[in-house]
This record gives C-alpha cells, sequence and structure tokens, in this order.
C-alpha cells in the first residue's frame, strides 16, 4: 500500500512558527494590562444639584411688626440690606492680608472683607506657604494616581486631582485657572482617602463664580489658607478634619449661572453629605451665605462637631437644614467665638427644632456674652 507523501518539512516549520508567535502575542495581551489613563476623570458636578446645595440661604420672613426674623429655609435667596452690601478693602501686597490680589477684579462686587486676626486665631503668619519658601512652578492640573505620593513646595497652576490612597499635599500654592469653574485640590473619588492638605494656600486665578477651593471626603485640611473662592470647602462624605485654617474673602456675585441667575451661595464649609466630621481650631470671615452649612443634599449627615473657631460672616453664621432627609444625629457646637458681622443681627446659629444641637461655651467675640441658638 502507498502511503500519500507528507507536507513538506518546511510548510510544518512555518505553521509551528505562526503558531508559537500567535500564543506569546495572547501571553503578553494578558499580562501587560490596559495602558493607563493619562487624562483627568471627570467630577462629580454640583452645578446639577437644586440651587440650595451652594449654601442653603437664610430666608428672612418679614413679623408683624416688620423686623426681620431668620429662617433655616433653604428655598429662596435674599439680598443684603444697604450697610450689608460687600465691603472694599485696600489690596495687601503680599496678599497675605485678606485683600483682593493685585490684579483680581471680581464680576460683580469685591469680595467680602476681612477683619485683621485676634490673638490665637489663624492668620498670615501661621496659614499657607511658609514665608521664603521656593516653590517650583507646575502649569497645568496635576493627577495623582500613586499611593502614598507626597507633593511639596509646588506652585501649581491649574488644579489637583488626587485618585490614589494616602496622599499629602504640603507648601503647596494652588492656582485655579477661572475657566475651569471646580475645586482647586479634589479626591472626590473613590480612591484618594486619606489625603492630607498641609499648609497649602488656594486661592482663584480670577474673579468666578463655581471656583472653590477643597472638595472631597476622607482627608484632613490643616494650617492652610484658602481666599478668593466661591465656596472654600466642600465635604461629601465622612471621614473629614479641617483645623487651624484661615477662610476669608469668598468670592459673591448677585447674578451666578450656578444658581440659575440668583446670587451666590458662597460658604466658608459646607457638608452635604457624611458623618465623622471635625471642624477645629479655624478662622472664618467673608462668606455671604453662612460660614457653616450643613446641609444633607447628597446624602445623611451625622457626627459634626464644630469647637474652638473663630467664626464669623454668613446671613447666619452657622447654618444648619434638614433638606427632607430627618434630622441631624450628634451636632456639637461648643467654644467657639462668633464675630457680630451677620447679615441677621445676633443670628449665631439657626436650625430646625426637629434637630437638636448640644452647644456649650459659644460666646460674641466682642462682649463675650453667650451665644444662643435660633430656630428656624
Amino acid at each position: 500500500m502507498t502511503v500519500p507523501p507528507g507536507p513538506p518539512r518546511t510548510i510544518l516549520l512555518g505553521i509551528s512558527a505562526v503558531a508559537t508567535v500567535v500564543a506569546l502575542s495572547s501571553t503578553y495581551v494578558l499580562t501587560r494590562g490596559q495602558a493607563e489613563d493619562t487624562a483627568p476623570r471627570t467630577e462629580r458636578n454640583y452645578a446639577n444639584l437644586p440651587p440650595d446645595d451652594f449654601g442653603g440661604p437664610v430666608t428672612l420672613t418679614p413679623s408683624p411688626s416688620s423686623s426681620e426674623s431668620p429662617s433655616a429655609s433653604s428655598t429662596s435667596s435674599v439680598r443684603p440690606s444697604a450697610d450689608a452690601a460687600p465691603k472694599t478693602r485696600s489690596s495687601d501686597p503680599a496678599n497675605r492680608s485678606g485683600g483682593r490680589p493685585s490684579g483680581q477684579e471680581p464680576r460683580e462686587g469685591e469680595p467680602l472683607g476681612s477683619p485683621p486676626p485676634g490673638a490665637g486665631s489663624p492668620g498670615p503668619r501661621d496659614t499657607g506657604v511658609p514665608p521664603k519658601k521656593k516653590l517650583r512652578v507646575h502649569r497645568g492640573d496635576l493627577v495623582i494616581r500613586t499611593p502614598g505620593q507626597v507633593v511639596d513646595s509646588l506652585e501649581v497652576r491649574g488644579r489637583i486631582r488626587v485618585e490614589a490612597p494616602n496622599v499629602t499635599i504640603r507648601n503647596t500654592l494652588v492656582i485655579v485657572p477661572t475657566e475651569s469653574e471646580t475645586a482647586g485640590i479634589s479626591n472626590n473619588n473613590g480612591n484618594g482617602a486619606g489625603m492630607l492638605v498641609s499648609n497649602v494656600e488656594v486661592r482663584a486665578e480670577n474673579a468666578a463664580p463655581g471656583v472653590n477651593g477643597v472638595v472631597g471626603h476622607d482627608f484632613t485640611l490643616q494650617s492652610s489658607e484658602i481666599h478668593h473662592v466661591t465656596d472654600q470647602v466642600h465635604i461629601t462624605g465622612s471621614n473629614v478634619t479641617v483645623r487651624d485654617n484661615w477662610f476669608h474673602d469668598n468670592y459673591h456675585f448677585e447674578s451666578d449661572p450656578y444658581q440659575d441667575g440668583g446670587a451666590s451661595h458662597d460658604d466658608s464649609i459646607q457638608i452635604i453629605g457624611g458623618s465623622n466630621i471635625t471642624i477645629a481650631d479655624n478662622r472664618f470671615t467673608g462668606a455671604y451665605n453662612a460660614g457653616v452649612q450643613i446641609t444633607q443634599s447628597i446624602g445623611d449627615v451625622s457626627d459634626v462637631t464644630i469647637r474652638d473657631n473663630l467664626l464669623g460672616g454668613g446671613g447666619c453664621t452657622v447654618n444648619v437644614a434638614e433638606k427632607s432627609r430627618g434630622p441631624i444625629r450628634g451636632v456639637e457646637i461648643r467654644d467657639n467665638r462668633f464675630l457680630s458681622d451677620q447679615r441677621i443681627d445676633g443670628c449665631a446659629i439657626i436650625h430646625p427644632s426637629s434637630t437638636k444641637i448640644s452647644h456649650s461655651g459659644n460666646v460674641w467675640n466682642d462682649t463675650g456674652r453667650p451665644v444662643t441658638l435660633t430656630r428656624g
């Protein structure tokens, strides 16, 4: 029986070589993984929230005697009285006194003025970038994806996005581009827990609605100066400590596109969700809407401690609103000194009757008299 000849040896060798290449290529694809995306990721867009989510403005309700009484309702905006219009002050050449930085002209009105720091209050000597610190300029956004990375001694002319755990940002100036309409520093994602921001200064390049300071959750902000933005801090979740900072000179606009053309709701700190939040030993001046605004815009809020601060600004300086989510549990406000610069005289703390506030040791800074709560 004749056996048909097999394929030539050269053909078999060629087929074997091709199969080997295909196998090796498949292995390489499986092991190398996807290339890292270097483009910044999109943040939560707060412009899509209801208007009061940038502040929850105090509403003035005329009494039968035509006097003004405050309310914690966050349904409508109010304008200041004639004698409570935003004040102007001369600029400080070093941009450290709370005055408007040289060359920064707001679109509508000046940021609210900031009185000089009192004894023991954070100010230009102990917040922000240390004097004589040499900074290296980084142009454009800085996206951090390396766990434990330390950013030190930079002047960032853009935004910092933290997308890795346990990142430290220190001794750094962040100048937020006007057209960015977002925060200077953010870890508002699922990867940036444990962020530490220390001795940092954040300000907008020029006045514009929507430029904020620090946004996120699971972070510590300390010994920093944030000014000439709309909101200095937005807390979007749990485990946040804000201590030893100087917040001043918020930008305020009577026509703000993020408020459907109404007045801007600038706050020093706004808490829109989360628990285990401590605000201690800070200095607040210059916010139009509130020094500390607590809402439950994206989730329940609980276990908030506000202690040992110098607090000022706002219609009412501390404004607590429930936003139909029910009472806020575990709010403690103690041992704070309040400036007498509210747009509503004597309204240091306002809250709905269903949210119980634990308070003690809160006094007016100028007289030392006890602060009383206002129900709204």
